[in-house]
């Protein structure tokens, strides 16, 4: 009697240990999945002003990065702008906007990203890198109160007149 009793114990600690090991496996997956997700959330970006009056929606993939006035899941056909961010070291990965400039709807800056192809209206949205003495990307033209900017692949907060939402597919 006393070793059915003690057979019976081992047999519910397997039983337990059995659903430990599938509990963790499955919380390994699906937190995997998620911190994959969260990693890759700046490749789908959304830019406001604090007014929330206007959207620059950002889409990366690879290393095309692509400027689109509105809010937008995809990138059309037209009405983008094109920058090569080959050069950019992820660390470094800044984005300055400007909002209601020199009658621009906005103009944008992206240190160390070249333009490629820009299928915009260039008299309503400006794509403007300023350089300095050494071709190094400053921050001339984008201080003022109506500009913001952002280190997107860092988790900090913007600073200026900026909003940033990270959309996750």
């Amino acid at each position: 009697m006393k070793y059915k009793f003690l057979i019976k114990k081992i047999e519910n600690y397997r039983l337990l240990m059995r659903c430990k090991v599938s509990l963790f496996a499955i919380l390994t997956i699906v937190y995997g999945c998620k911190e994959k997700n969260s990693d890759e959330k700046w490749r789908h970006v959304e830019l406001q002003p604090l007014d929330k009056s206007q959207t620059i929606t950002i889409i990366t993939q690879d290393d095309k990065r692509y400027f689109i006035n509105g809010v937008h899941k995809n990138i059309p056909s037209d009405g983008y702008l094109l920058v090569d961010m080959s050069k950019v070291d992820p660390l470094g990965d800044g984005i300055s906007v400007c909002w209601n400039d020199s009658g621009h709807k906005w103009k944008i800056a992206s240190a160390y990203a070249r333009l490629v192809e820009n299928k915009l209206d260039t008299s309503r949205f400006l794509y403007y890198e300023p350089k300095g003495k050494l071709e190094e990307p400053v921050s001339d033209g984008f201080l003022g109160s109506n500009c913001g900017g952002v280190l997107i692949r860092e988790n900090l907060k913007p600073r200026g007149n900026l909003i940033v939402n990270y959309i996750v597919h």
